[in-house]
Formats: structure tokens, sequence, C-alpha cells
């Protein structure tokens, strides 16, 4: 069953909002929106909150469809077990005939269906409204959400602590806002793998990094609870440098390791910093020099746990190797690649599959010069790897575009504007194509951050405009596409 949510940029001061690899990748990866109300922090337990999950979609063929169900019904039960959430749905869906509450308008109704074996049943969901979650009560001193401009689209703003959406779509959460309650559902339901944002395990300093918040949680008692219980965690940091570094940094990345195998993996990234942090703590990137130490530190740290813990443990996001100018590890390294999502490994696993897919290119029927667009981080690489195609008839340009929305720090396609686009196309010559990453797009809706959309950008520079995909084969079906 697909179960799809909005994405936006997450609030979280690196992963999320600066990760780059490919043309088409590092950008607004996964968030959600949460919101809290008056009436208590889940919005499960209030009693405003509509019951049931609703049907967005009903794939023809499917057991629902066969049962009827049509996108708009609100399901309320399944088996007489009401349905909080999504999640609920799930956990009681798996039995091959299920009794189904459902309202429709005015009307209340039970459908029954019959799951075939081997298929699900063919429904989507809509998203939980802003006003159904709630949202992150931290402040942390690097939050991404806090570094935005005025005047964007409101669900820009919206942050997101949300265990839920932690297990369905893998956004990150502190855990310090987890009540009793959600803390036994998620044992109970066995809601796992959650993905946390641990940033330091020394509780003074975590205290620091979330903002002080009025509330100060110890972070290790609660991941040891949810281990005890079998719950698999993947765990960030997200690196400022002076503040959670050096030390404080090999205590962390100690601390958890020790909680091996439920914490999965650890995540280092750098944090990214905008040109719009008025009245927010002074903070400063990872220089160049930084960066290649802690490549260092990490080859030293995975060769230690490759040999205590059978695995490599600790990742460090692409961002760290490029500032660094060092070469990001092979694919192997990677281990599977668990958090490339988190820009982890993206670049390695782009370019190895671009180098890949280079054989049996067909050669353009007619001479055509393609541009494609990225962030200034990944530019250089991504140039010599076009550079290698080696196809007659075709010439293909990067166009790095600089960063001016969000500031020069901020170098990685996903977080790209329309007008930032705009501004770097419109003084160099285009040729018969511009290819945009997809993960500049907001997926809903397929506008930029800024609101504007590629047919804007069409129209205003005369030029075919096409979406690819953050892989090779969608670059270069975009490259090559009419040969």
């Amino acid at each position: 069953m697909k179960i799809r949510f909005s994405a936006e940029p997450n609030s979280e001061g690196a992963s999320t909002a600066t990760s780059e690899a490919s043309p088409g990748t590092g950008g607004a990866g996964k968030a959600g929106a949460r919101t809290r109300g008056a009436g208590g922090r889940d919005w499960l337990t209030r009693p405003e909150a509509p019951a049931g999950v609703v049907v967005s979609a009903v794939r023809r063929g499917g057991a629902a469809d066969a049962a009827g169900l049509q996108a708009g019904d609100r399901l309320l039960a399944i088996d007489g077990t009401p349905l909080r959430d999504v999640i609920d749905f799930h956990f009681n869906a798996g039995e091959e005939t299920l009794a189904v509450e459902l309202q429709r308008g005015a009307a209340r109704t039970t459908a029954r269906l019959e799951r075939r074996r081997g298929r699900d049943l063919g429904l989507e969901f809509e998203a939980p409204r802003p006003g159904e979650i709630s949202t992150c009560a931290n402040k942390c001193v690097f939050c991404f959400i806090h570094q935005l401009p005025r005047g964007m689209r409101k669900s820009l703003y919206v942050k997101d602590d949300d265990y839920r959406l932690s297990f369905l779509h893998g956004n990150y959460i502190t855990l310090t806002d987890l009540d009793e309650a959600e803390i036994e559902r998620i044992l109970a339901q066995r809601l796992s793998p959650l993905f946390v944002s641990v940033h330091a395990t020394d509780p003074e300093l975590r205290h620091t990094l979330l903002g002080r918040p009025r509330v100060s949680r110890p972070l290790l008692p609660v991941m040891e609870r949810l281990a005890r219980g079998g719950i698999a965690m993947h765990a960030q940091i997200v690196l400022v440098p002076g503040l959670n570094d050096g030390v404080p940094l090999e205590r962390t990345v100690s601390d958890l390791a020790r909680l091996h195998p439920a914490v999965t993996t650890t995540a280092i990234v750098p944090v990214g910093l905008t040109r719009h942090r008025e009245r927010l703590p002074q903070l400063r990137p990872l220089t160049p020099e930084e960066a290649r130490a802690l490549v260092e530190s990490a080859a030293r740290w995975q060769r230690e746990f490759r040999s205590r813990l059978g695995t490599r443990f600790v990742y460090l996001g692409d961002e760290v190797y490029l500032m660094g100018g060092a070469e990001p590890p092979p694919a192997r390294d990677y281990e599977g690649f668990p958090v490339m999502e988190d820009g982890i490994g993206l670049v390695r696993r782009f370019e190895d599959g671009f180098i890949r897919a280079l054989h049996r290119l067909p050669r353009p029927q007619t001479p055509r010069k393609v541009t494609v667009v990225t962030g200034e981080m990944f530019a250089p690489r991504l140039q010599r790897l076009l550079g290698g195609l080696g196809v007659d008839g075709l010439g293909a340009d990067v166009a790095a575009v600089p960063n001016e929305f969000f500031g020069r720090r901020i170098a990685v396609a996903g977080l790209l504007t329309g007008q930032d686009i705009e501004r770097e196309l419109a003084r160099r010559p285009l040729g018969d194509r511009v290819l945009i990453p997809a993960v500049a797009l907001r997926e809903a809706d397929g506008v930029f951050l800024d609101d504007r959309t590629p047919a804007d950008l069409a129209r205003d520079l005369d030029v075919e405009i096409r979406v690819v995909a953050p892989t090779p084969r969608a670059l270069l079906a975009g490259l090559l596409a009419g040969a």
C-alpha cells in the first residue's frame, strides 16, 4: 500500500536541508508538517481531531475497489478496532478478510474487503493536515526552518518532530517530547526503525544545541528503553564547529556505539547556514581543514567498529568529503547505503551508476547541446562525468547555480530556487534543452521553493525545460531524448 505525504525542507540544520549528490539530489528530502494544538500534544487524543483516515485514491481492480471504496471515504475502524491514523490501519489490516467501518458524507456503512494473495488492498491515504500533527517544541541553534526568509508559503515554516512520520518516512525526531503513551505505542506496534536526531549525548550540551527548551530530557535512557524493546534506530549528528565536535563528538559516537545493534547507523552531517540568521546564535560552517580532519576521524572509527561490531557504523555526509576535497569512499564502504536519503553515499552511488549506464549509448540523430542545472558543490564532479560521455553530436554543459536566495554557503541542488536558476541561465547560451533536478521541486505540485515553476522558466528563457529524476539513467535519458 502506498502512503503519500507532502515533503518540505526539514527543520534539521543540515542533513535533509543541505545534502548534495547528483544533479537531481541533495534537497528537501524527508519532512512532514507538525503543529501543536491547545488540546494536548498528540492529535490522536484531541477531541476535535477527526477520527480515522481519509482515502485519497483507490486503485482500479484492487480489493478496495471491489469492495466499493471511494476517494474521500473516511475509514473509522477495522474489525471493530478504531483507527487513529494510517499506522493503525496497517497494524490492523493484516487479515485476509476485513470488515471496514467507513463514513461517506453523512452516512456510515461497513465494507468487507477480501485481500488477494500477494496483493495489497489498493488504497492511498491523504496526508495528515498540519492541525492534526504536533510541532517540535525545541529551538535548535541550527534549525533550518528558523533560517528561512519571510514571505515563503506557510507550510515551509512548520517543524516536525513526529514519531509516526519518522517511522513512515524516515523523518528525524529528537525524542524530547515523547510521552509515556507514545513510547508504549512505539513498543507495542513495533514502529521500527526510527530516525533520531542525537547531535550530542552529553545532556547539558544537547540541551544547549536544542535551544535550551523548557523541558530537558536525557536522551540515552529513552534510546536504551527503545533498544530493549527491539526498536532499531538510525542516529544523526548535525555537526556544529566549536560546539559538538572534537571531544564531545568522540563521546557521542562512543555512547551510540554501545547501543549497537539497536542503533544501526550514525550519520554525521555538517551544519547548514543560510544568510537569513538574524537574531540567531552565531555559528560558523565547517572549514575545509576541519572537513579533512573529520574524514580521517571517521576512517579511524570505521576501522575500529568494523573490527569490534562487524560494521562501519559511522558515516559522513557527502558534503564533508566535497568540502574537504576528499574522494568519497567506494560503494562497499557504505554497506548497502542504509541512510542514502540523508545525503550519505549519494555521490558515490550516482557516479558509479552513471559510469555503468554509459554502455551502448545511442548517438543523437541531430547534433544538440544540453544544459544541466545543479548546485555549486557537485558541479565540478558532474562536469567531469559529462565530459567522459564521448557521444558524437552531443554537447553537455553544467550550469553551477549560485544560491543567492539562501546564501552561497548553501550549495546543493535540492535547495535551488526558480529565480536563482533563471538568473544563472539567462547569462549563458543554453542550447536546445535544459535539465532541471527534480529534487529542487516540491513533489506534490512541481514548484520550486519560491513558488516558480519549470513552465515559468521555459517561457521566460524560451527554451525546452525537462525535469529529471536523481538517477543516472534519468539524466542520460534527458540528455539523449529523441536520439
